[in-house]
């Protein structure tokens, strides 16, 4: 049985998947390189390198015996990074590439969709609440510069949608959990949004002006806060604290929070 191992992007899964099926592998785990779970001592390791040409063929396949909206949605699940996320994928493209049942693929009630429903459902939500709390400073040279540090590897997802918002400015955002992030220079959109790494973040945002960015959020937040409705409870229910620590107006924020 075997322990296969990928670069963490959803083409290098799709790649494993391929090469399961072209060589018959007896896969035990798949694992991407980003995964902090211990390996399995006694499955045989075995690495696949992403093959575009692979996960092409795979996309399509995908597409014809499910749909798109079905290649999304696992797309999405992988961002999730769950623990043992990959089998439970390879357990649902099994289904839907064994062809007993055509209406399978969609079905979501079934054991093996169901639970990427959930995932997606999670990811997706997360994604949604991050957009609205991302706040952007402004570094030395004009960039604007955001980081997170999200529960699910959402930032690829997030990329459109600032890309759309901001396609003349250059932004950058960082994901100082998994220590990558992407920056965009609207400047010239034509070589569209790259990966980049930041070996010393802590000493990069040291060196950053205090921004006016940081102080009007600031402003804001004292101008509505109203003290006789302050509700903590709820406050950490529509607001989860591991969030707080990139917002700058909950630096200013009362004892009781």
């Amino acid at each position: 049985m075997l322990s296969i191992s990928y670069d963490s992007t959803f083409d290098g899964f799709l790649s494993v998947i391929f090469e399961i099926y072209r060589q018959h592998l007896d896969a035990g785990e798949i694992r991407p390189d980003r995964s902090t779970a211990p390996c399995n001592l006694f499955m045989q390791p075995f690495r696949v390198e992403t093959s575009e040409e692979s996960a092409q063929r795979l996309k399509r396949a995908i597409v014809n015996q499910a749909s798109a909206e079905i290649l999304d949605l696992l797309r999405v699940v992988l961002c999730s990074e769950e623990d043992g996320v990959e089998m439970k994928i390879l357990a649902y493209l099994r289904k839907v590439f064994d062809g007993n049942d055509p209406h399978y693929a969609k079905n979501p009630t079934s054991d093996e969709m169901l639970p990427l429903y959930m995932i997606a459902r999670a990811v997706r939500r997360e994604e949604g609440g991050m957009l609205g709390m991302l706040r952007f400073d402004r570094t030395a040279d004009g960039t604007y510069f955001a980081e997170i540090e999200p529960k699910y590897n959402i930032l690829g997802m997030m990329v459109p949608h600032f890309r759309g918002r901001f396609a003349n400015e250059r932004w950058a955002i960082y994901d100082s959990k998994r220590g990558f992030g992407v920056y965009y220079n609207g400047q010239d959109p034509s070589q569209g949004p790259v990966e980049i790494t930041i070996p010393d973040l802590q000493q990069v945002k040291a060196a950053a002006p205090k921004d006016d960015f940081v102080k009007l959020w600031q402003d804001y937040y004292q101008s509505i806060a109203i003290k006789e409705r302050e509700n903590p409870r709820l406050l950490r229910s529509c607001l989860p604290v591991r969030y707080w620590k990139h917002l700058p107006e909950r630096q200013i924020a009362p004892s009781w929070s």
